[in-house]
């Protein structure tokens, strides 16, 4: 999704001839920094290399024009500029579109767009894609959830969908173009539609998207495991064109940490699931997210989750330690984890990623249950 902002931007950007693209970072006298907030490290490197940049065009008296754009300004907003006072531009996630004017604004202070919420009714196709294989979809934005952990509803904002027509004309611009997959975006592709309809959904636009002739192959990401509806399997099961990969992520193999993070199923329901998909989608990939130092993860609840690697036979597994983020519910729980514990533990859940994953080891039904 990340990579998808960057694209609109730099389409943005590009269909202005004021701008080109630089060929190096030292003859830019524009630079925009597309900002993640899922984790405190990658933020840190962000800013490290920001100033890093900064200061290296200060020392060859060299101007230029910073922005710092996406997830990060959503939730820091004007408290941005204390701390980082050299940034010219702040533009969050949802409101990115604006970026072309607050350039040309031409302000000698600071400018600051930032939008709860995503308007879908001006987004445009993204003529400059990065993939040459596969183009960047997205059909919905923000994440009604509220996962204890995640930063997200706070940064993408609430869940706003695309009109199915704005969604196929995008894609159906694609054509000539030598586009033939597509990746459908958004935080939960399951809930598509709720917002703006009453009798469509992601199963509806999967049929509609199918019958796009020169489409050959379309995957999605992501789906939360409460939302992954019958319809939606069945469909998934009777369309030849669906990737087989089926990004589902169980983030904790241990029911109280489950409702600690407020994820809406227990073990069992993740695993009754998989089996339904297994079942009616026998070439089925099951990928997931797990998290490792959940605060008050006890050695035997992370056991848990290092068992369900062992037991699912997942196809990828996307593992990573907590991180704290300011303004969620799970950031002021007791019971931190020490940083010592949580590199122990993912190093401890990579290594049996290395030897269950990729589908090494299916299991029955029964086993699992």
């Amino acid at each position: 999704m990340n990579k998808n902002d960057s694209e609109q931007m730099t389409s943005l950007m590009l269909q202005n001839d004021q701008y080109v693209e630089a060929k190096s970072l030292e003859n830019a006298d524009i630079l925009i920094f597309n900002s993640c907030a899922v984790r405190e490290t990658a933020e840190n490197r962000m800013f490290a290399r920001m100033k890093d940049l900064v200061g290296r065009r200060k020392k060859a008296k060299k101007a230029v024009t910073l922005v710092l754009a996406g997830c990060v300004p959503q939730y820091e907003k004007e408290s941005l500029l204390k701390a980082h006072p050299y940034i010219d531009i702040i533009v969050g996630a949802n409101s990115m579109e604006y970026l072309p004017s607050l350039l040309d604004h031409n302000s000698q202070t600071p400018q600051i767009m930032i939008k709860k919420n995503k308007d879908t009714s001006i987004i445009k196709s993204s003529p400059k894609r990065t993939p040459f294989d596969q183009a960047f979809i997205p059909i919905m934005f923000g994440c009604d959830n509220f996962c204890s952990y995640c930063i997200v509803p706070y940064t993408r904002g609430r869940e706003v969908s695309r009109t199915k027509e704005s969604i196929l004309e995008e894609i159906n611009a694609l054509a000539g173009s030598g586009y033939k997959k597509l990746l459908l975006l958004g935080q939960n592709v399951n809930s598509y539609g709720q917002s703006l309809y009453s009798h469509y959904d992601f199963a509806d636009l999967l049929v509609d998207i199918h019958e796009t002739p020169f489409i050959d192959e379309i995957d999605f990401m992501t789906s939360h495991p409460k939302d992954m509806s019958d319809k939606l399997i069945s469909t998934l099961a009777r369309l030849p064109k669906m990737g087989k990969e089926i990004h589902c992520p169980l983030q904790a193999g241990d029911d109280e940490l489950l409702l600690a993070m407020n994820r809406h199923y227990s073990v069992a329901d993740y695993i009754k699931l998989v089996t339904k998909i297994r079942k009616e989608i026998p070439d089925a990939l099951i990928s997931t997210d797990l998290i490792v130092g959940f605060p008050g993860e006890t050695e035997a609840q992370f056991q848990n989750t290092v068992h369900a690697v062992k037991t699912l036979g997942f196809h990828r597994v996307i593992a990573a330690s907590y991180s704290p983020r300011k303004g969620t519910a799970a950031a002021n729980l007791p019971n931190q984890i020490a940083e010592k514990t949580k590199k122990r533990r993912l190093l401890e859940l990579q290594k049996a990623v290395q030897q269950y994953a990729f589908g090494k080891h299916p299991v029955e039904e029964s086993k699992l249950l």
